[in-house]
């Protein structure tokens, strides 16, 4: 039994060549021609049916080509003209395939969280939050660098399908960035001199919660052996609440 591709119907294409033998490939569903017959002018209906996309080399002449374009490439190419594996047209075309799928995951993920996305929790100190952002970003790269490890192990390559080979080229695509990401975020954390200023930061904070104890103690009327004592109990409070948070 013959396979019907998406967007294809029950029904046979109705062109005759010029011998006069009939098409035996299924109609778009509707439009009466396979996706290999369809006209030009029904073309782009066809492939917004059925998923799929035909080469342009020679649009609008006899001699234009019916194959399927490979996935991304734009203008649609097929492997018989330019896109053919390891070309640089498919190469752009998996990056073009990755964004796109990227893109479509985004919105699902923003549609689904909507809700977190119009009320955001307020952002705090923003130079601890970049700093974690660094920390997030390292982890994600390692992650990324595992993943790429292990499809260009010598078993994995010796013996991939054609799908392992567009999948490597993805995550391969992704490592790199998240590597350039990175480098951007670091680099911006070092001009920006962000522990130095986390460090003043703390260090005026301690500096200001000691003046507020001397005050108090003072004012206390505390022996020195008393205000001592206290001095110890709160940096050990403080201790505990560093290790906390």
């Amino acid at each position: 039994m013959e396979a019907i591709w998406p967007g294809e119907g029950p029904l046979i294409c109705i062109y005759t060549g010029p011998s006069g033998k009939r098409c035996t490939k299924h109609e778009i569903d509707g439009l009466e021609y396979c996706f290999w017959h369809v006209p030009e002018d029904l073309l782009e209906e066809a492939e917004a049916a059925c998923g799929r996309t035909r080469c342009r080399k020679n649009f609008g002449t006899v001699a234009a080509c019916h194959f399927v374009a490979t996935e991304g490439t734009s203008p649609p190419r097929c492997k018989n003209h330019g896109a053919n594996a390891g070309s640089v047209i498919s190469k752009r075309a998996s990056g073009q395939v990755v964004e796109g799928r990227v893109q479509d995951r985004m919105v699902a993920i923003m549609a689904e969280h909507g809700d977190r996305l119009l009320n955001p929790p307020p952002v705090g100190n923003p130079l601890v939050e970049l700093l974690g952002l660094a920390a997030e970003m390292a982890a994600w790269k390692n992650v990324m660098r595992d993943v790429v490890v292990y499809l260009t192990s010598r078993e994995r390559i010796t013996y991939a399908h054609d799908r392992v080979g567009e999948q490597l080229r993805a995550e391969v695509l992704i490592y790199e960035r998240s590597m350039e990401r990175l480098a951007t975020i670091l680099e911006r954390i070092t001009k920006l001199g962000i522990e130095a200023r986390l460090a003043a930061i703390e260090e005026a904070q301690v500096a200001l919660v000691d003046r507020a104890l001397t005050a108090a103690l003072t004012a206390s009327g505390l022996d020195l052996v008393a205000q001592a004592e206290a001095r110890t109990v709160l940096r050990r409070e403080l201790t505990k609440a560093a290790k906390i948070a």
